[in-house]
């Protein structure tokens, strides 16, 4: 039986476990590889064969549209579906992945149900099979994972179910020095499957943000992916920052409470266009 060979191309390993555990949400038995950057990636497609590559836009070293602009024009298998994954879901970007000979697009954050969907569109177009048959050779469920594994989601949930609203977690990891706490309302966007909401900043760092947001509606659940987009001096300097989240904390000790405290973990810290601009911000800040 032919084994469906699928390869992760993201920065971010919490990312590529995200990414991992939709592919396995429907499909046990693809074979699914990971790289940690453009380069990687090139180097092993230098080496196998896959039938589809799901990359992240941005990236270090290599970014997604370099990878695919290589793999197009001198890569071994230049006609390889090739999806690509990015934070910035606006049109022209859009267009540009699509100009670039990208398959096909999914926009973070997303959900198990959206990437499946890419997914089983794609090969089903390419391997020229239809969705019951893809679903048979996707079946044969994979070894289970070993103690120790560093899968990031069954690692940090421990397999519990999510909730939406959770009582506060302490931290045992020590927060960067650089922090800040605006003076001023500070408002910024959340964006997790097809919702988004404004907050407002109460403190950020270079690896998190607390905020404020209403608890009335839908909120993001424990463990969530979540784009925190984040505009400033302006709007000269916009970020996409991939992250999830990481607590949730009702404001007021009662059922009732209209306002909920979140606080996002990000997991773009080997991006140093968004590190630097979030650097900036907090320096504004002080």
């Amino acid at each position: 039986m032919k084994k469906i060979k699928i390869l992760i191309v993201d920065d971010a390993s919490f990312m590529r476990d995200i990414v991992k555990k939709g592919v396995r949400s429907l499909y046990p038995g693809f074979v699914t590889k990971e790289a940690a950057d453009g380069s990687q990636a090139k180097s092993i497609l230098g080496q196998e064969d896959f039938d589809l590559i799901l990359c992240d836009w941005e990236m270090p070293k290599m970014t997604g549209e370099e990878l695919l602009g290589w793999l197009r024009s001198e890569g071994p298998k230049p006609n390889t579906p090739f999806v690509m994954i990015t934070s910035r879901g606006d049109k022209d970007h859009v267009v540009k992945a699509l100009s670039l000979k990208a398959n096909n697009y999914i926009v973070k954050p997303f959900t198990n149900e959206k990437l499946t969907e890419v997914i089983t569109r794609q090969l089903t177009q390419s391997l020229g099979v239809k969705a019951d048959e893809l679903r048979r050779l996707g079946a044969t469920s994979t070894a289970p994972m070993a103690p120790g594994s560093n899968d990031a989601v069954s690692l940090l949930t421990g397999g519990a179910a999510k909730s939406k609203v959770s009582p506060a977690v302490s931290n045992s990891v020590e927060e960067p020095v650089k922090s800040a706490r605006p003076k001023e309302q500070s408002i910024a966007q959340l964006r997790w499957k097809n919702l988004k909401t404004k907050c407002l900043i109460k403190e950020i760092t270079m690896n998190s943000v607390t905020a404020v947001i209403r608890g009335d509606n839908d909120i993001p659940s424990i463990m969530e992916l979540v784009v925190f987009d984040l505009v400033s001096n302006g709007g000269k300097d916009i970020s996409r920052i991939n992250g999830y989240a990481y607590q949730l904390q009702a404001r007021e000790a009662n059922i009732e409470s209209e306002f909920v405290n979140i606080t996002i973990r990000f997991v773009d810290g080997n991006d140093p266009d968004k590190q630097a601009h979030l650097e900036r911000f907090i320096t504004s800040l002080e």
